[in-house]
C-alpha cells in the first residue's frame, strides 16, 4: 500500500464505521439528525476498499478525491470539530499518490 497517513485511514475508516452503522437513509442518522449523505459514504467505502486492493496511483487518487469529498460533508456535522476536521482534509490533500 502507498504511503497512507495513518491517521488519515484510522479517521475514515472510524468514520465510516460510526456512520455506517446507523440507519440506511438518504442521510445517515446519527445524535445530531444526520449530517452526511449515504452516497458520500458509499463513495468512500468503496474507493478505499479499491484502493486497499489494488493500490495504483490511479486508484490512489480516486481514493484521495473520495476522502477530501466526505470530510468536506462532515463540515455540516455539528459534532466534527473544525481544527479536527481540517488537520484530516490537510493529511488527506498531502497523500502521496505518486510514491
Amino acid at each position: 500500500m502507498k504511503s497512507i497517513t495513518k491517521k488519515t485511514l484510522i479517521l475514515g475508516l472510524g468514520l465510516f464505521t460510526f456512520f455506517t452503522s446507523c440507519s440506511e437513509e438518504d442521510v445517515i442518522e446519527d445524535l445530531t439528525g444526520g449530517c452526511v449523505p449515504l452516497a458520500a459514504v458509499e463513495n468512500y467505502s468503496a474507493t478505499l476498499e479499491r484502493y486497499s486492493n489494488d493500490p495504483t496511483a490511479e486508484n490512489c487518487e480516486a481514493f484521495k478525491a473520495a476522502s477530501i469529498a466526505y470530510l468536506n460533508e462532515l463540515d455540516r456535522c455539528p459534532l466534527v470539530e473544525d481544527a479536527d476536521l481540517e488537520e484530516a482534509l490537510q493529511d488527506a490533500s498531502e497523500l502521496d499518490c505518486e510514491g
